[in-house]
C-alpha cells in the first residue's frame, strides 16, 4: 500500500512539472551541461532546453542558407549554426529535401554571376565565367546560350535572334524575349556587333570582347572593332586605345 501511495505522489509530482514546464516560454537546464553546437560549457540556470519541435520549427521556417542557434535572452544570443548532420537527424526526407532547394535557390539568387536554365521549370543554374559562353545544364541536358540568354538549338546566335524578329510579330514568348535583349541594349548591357550586327553581351571582365559570329575583336566600352580590316596594328577600326599612350576612353578597362 505504501508503495502504490508512493508511486502515486511520484507521478502526481512529475504530471506537476510537467504543468509547470509548458507554461514557461524557455526551460531553464537543471544540470550543466555543454551545448551541441558552440561546444561552451552552461551552468545551470543558463541555458534554455530546446524540445525538438522547437528546432524543428527553426528549421523549417529559415529563410537564409544557413539556420542560427535559436537560444537568446536579455543577456545572450547564440549565434552558432546548426550542422547539417543535426538538420537532417530532425527533419522527415520530404522537409529535409525542401530545405536543401530552399539553400540552392538562395544561393543562386546571391551569386552575382548566376543563370538559370532557361527549360520551362528545370531547377538547373550555373555561375559563369567571363570566357564561358554556353552552359549545358546537368538536370535537363540542354544547352544554353549565355549570351542569347536562351536555348537556341540548331540555329547560331544570328539566326536565332533573326528568327526571334520574325516570330515577334505573332508570338508572345518571342515578343517578351526581344523586349528583353533590347532593354539589355538600352542599359548598356548589351551592343550590337559593329559588323554582322549580332546582339552580343560582355558578362564580366575587362573591355575586349569577341564576336561569337564574325570573330570581330571589339572595344566594350567604344562599341568599336579594336583593330581595322588589316587586322592587329591597324587603328582605323574604330578603337585607337593607346594610340599616342592615350587610352580610348576614360573608362578603358583594358581593351587591348
Amino acid at each position: 500500500m505504501e508503495e502504490e501511495e508512493r508511486n502515486f505522489l511520484e507521478r502526481e509530482r512529475n504530471y506537476q512539472e510537467l504543468l509547470e514546464t509548458d507554461s514557461h516560454g524557455l526551460v531553464g537546464n537543471t544540470d550543466e551541461l555543454e551545448c551541441a553546437i558552440c561546444f561552451s560549457s552552461i551552468l545551470p540556470g543558463e541555458g534554455a532546453v530546446l524540445r525538438e519541435d522547437c528546432l524543428k520549427g527553426t528549421i523549417q521556417n529559415c529563410t537564409d542558407a544557413e539556420v542560427t542557434c535559436p537560444y537568446g535572452d536579455n543577456a545572450y544570443a547564440c549565434n552558432c549554426k546548426l550542422q547539417d548532420r543535426e538538420i537532417k537527424s530532425l527533419l522527415s526526407q520530404e522537409d529535409y529535401q525542401k530545405f536543401l532547394e530552399l539553400r540552392l535557390n538562395i544561393a543562386e539568387s546571391r551569386s552575382e554571376n548566376s543563370f538559370h536554365c532557361k527549360t520551362v521549370d528545370c531547377v538547373g543554374w550555373c555561375v559563369f565565367e567571363d570566357d564561358v559562353n554556353e552552359f549545358i545544364c546537368d538536370i535537363c541536358q540542354e544547352t544554353n546560350c549565355l549570351l542569347c540568354k536562351a536555348i537556341h538549338k540548331g540555329m547560331n546566335c544570328k539566326e536565332y535572334q533573326d528568327d526571334l524578329r520574325i516570330r515577334a510579330q505573332n508570338d508572345e514568348a518571342a515578343r517578351q524575349t526581344t523586349a528583353m535583349l533590347d532593354q539589355l541594349l538600352t542599359n548598356g548591357e548589351a551592343m550590337t556587333c559593329p559588323k554582322c550586327k549580332v546582339i552580343i553581351q560582355k558578362k564580366d571582365g575587362c573591355d575586349w570582347i569577341w564576336c561569337m559570329m564574325c570573330k570581330t575583336e571589339i572595344c566594350w566600352v567604344t562599341k568599336q572593332a579594336r583593330w581595322g580590316p588589316q587586322g592587329q596594328g591597324d587603328t582605323s577600326g574604330g578603337c585607337r586605345c593607346r594610340v599616342n599612350g592615350v587610352l580610348c576612353h576614360p573608362k578603358c578597362q583594358n581593351c587591348h
